[in-house]
């Protein structure tokens, strides 16, 4: 369940978030569902011809039949996304695999990143352990990619590090006067994950500490 720390840190705010976030994923779905019906309705078509004696052709048939089942996995990996994302609050505070919740991130993302015309891409490399508040965390990855898509096209390399004080998520690439996420919002979300987000050479890097298990 979401806490009251939570609530105090991210406010309307979070709830804007969580509602663009299951925007985004269903105009997603819903564009594979248009794909799907598109093609189940060329299968009919190509079933009426034959039926007027018309030779099936079994080229068009297997490309119809290859794109909804491509669709199918599309649409079955965003609703996986969204059933990840949907859960994230259950569990305010917990150990989480940081890879994982950056590749959900980027999941998430990828609709807005395609209209803002940013190709984003999760480096090669191992994971990495944190405790840490997965909801908050995963709305403080949104504001990081919010930065980046606003500040124009170009391609974006997120790669995930081990640090002293917990691990670091760094945003390459991209347009560079992409600036770290400021103002109260975004000021109380990275205090209560314990987290910097800083431009360093032109990459957003955000650093993220364990909780205590008392946080």
């Amino acid at each position: 369940m979401t806490t009251d720390l939570d609530w105090r840190t991210l406010g309307p705010a979070g709830l804007e978030y969580f509602g663009r976030m299951c925007a985004g994923v269903s105009h997603e779905l819903k564009n594979s569902l248009a794909m799907i019906n598109e093609n189940a309705g060329l299968m009919q078509d190509l079933a009426a011809l034959a039926q007027r004696g018309q030779p099936l052709e079994p080229q068009r048939l297997a490309q119809g039949m290859e794109r909804i089942a491509r669709h199918v996995e599309r649409a079955n990996a965003v609703l996986g996304s969204l059933n990840r994302f949907a859960h994230l609050p259950d569990v305010p505070r917990r150990p989480v695999e940081l890879r994982e919740e950056v590749a959900l991130a980027l999941a998430l993302h990828r609709r807005q990143a395609a209209q803002a015309q940013v190709e984003l891409t999760l480096a090669p490399g191992g994971d990495v352990s944190l405790s840490t508040r997965p909801f908050l965390l995963a709305a403080a990855l949104d504001l990081c990619l919010g930065a980046l898509l606003a500040a124009g096209p170009g391609a974006v390399a997120v790669a995930v590090a081990p640090s002293a004080a917990g691990g670091e998520v760094v945003f390459a690439g991209g347009a560079p006067q992409a600036a770290p996420p400021r103002g109260p919002e975004a000021d109380a979300l990275l205090a209560a994950l314990g987290a910097q987000c800083v431009q360093d050479g032109g990459a957003l890097r955000l650093a993220l500490a364990h909780l205590p298990a008392t946080y």
